[in-house]
């Protein structure tokens, strides 16, 4: 419970400094993303591991897009590594509810990646395929940890929340109605994934009134 505390603790503070990420001259991107939009336990992917995270460079809706996307790139690849680690025998007994859940959300969080992917690529910008460097080793660190089910909810709970946290926080900074949208989607979505893994770690689904912020990412200066 501690390690987990502690993995929660780091991803949080990393989200200090918010404003970087929400920041930015990014009205010429904004105004193309908006044309654009309206037309052993195997670890995550060791080649997103090693590749290198990508830097925003126009600020606005284009950098919410592009950390986005890396948001949606680690998810894929944690989940996936969960599901042949569980085939795999490694996180023991995997109720069925659990398998499906597993391979439900990671078929979400790849719909979401190619729908950012397909925003900035009809904008003209390359598609994102990396993780964010330094939530990656994070996450690596975190499930070479796993060796069970609830160990894995905790994993899938801290990358569900830093996800929905994310998009909530990103929201009053979008220009585009349209990326307005498909983030508060996505991070509705997101916000259903961690009530089920509350459930499954045995708290209450939804513990707050208002959701918080404080595990927003933002890449680092």
């Amino acid at each position: 419970m501690s390690k987990d505390s502690s993995i929660l603790h780091r991803v949080a503070t990393a989200a200090t400094d918010r404003r970087t990420f929400l920041a930015g001259s990014g009205a010429a991107g904004a105004a193309v993303l908006v044309a654009a939009c309206g037309s052993s336990t195997s670890s995550p992917s060791s080649s997103s591991s090693s590749a290198s995270s990508p830097t925003p460079s126009g600020g606005g809706d284009a950098a919410v897009a592009m950390t986005a996307a890396s948001l949606e790139v680690l998810a894929v690849a944690t989940y996936k590594a969960a599901g042949t680690a569980a085939t795999a025998g490694h996180l023991g007994a995997v109720p069925p509810a659990v398998a499906t859940f597993v391979t439900t959300v990671g078929a979400h969080h790849q719909a979401a990646l190619d729908k950012w992917n397909a925003v900035l690529q009809t904008a003209g910008a390359p598609a994102v395929t990396a993780p964010p460097a330094d939530l990656n080793q994070t996450v690596q660190t975190a499930f070479a940890a796993v060796t069970d089910v609830p160990g894995l909810a905790k994993l899938a709970l801290m990358l569900e929340k830093t996800a929905s946290d994310t998009y909530l926080a990103a929201g009053p900074t979008l220009q585009s109605k349209d990326a307005i949208t498909l983030a508060g989607a996505l991070q509705i979505v997101d916000q259903m994934h961690a009530a089920i893994l509350y459930y499954v770690l045995g708290q209450y689904p939804v513990p707050d009134v208002f959701q918080k912020t404080d595990m927003a990412y933002s890449p680092p200066k």
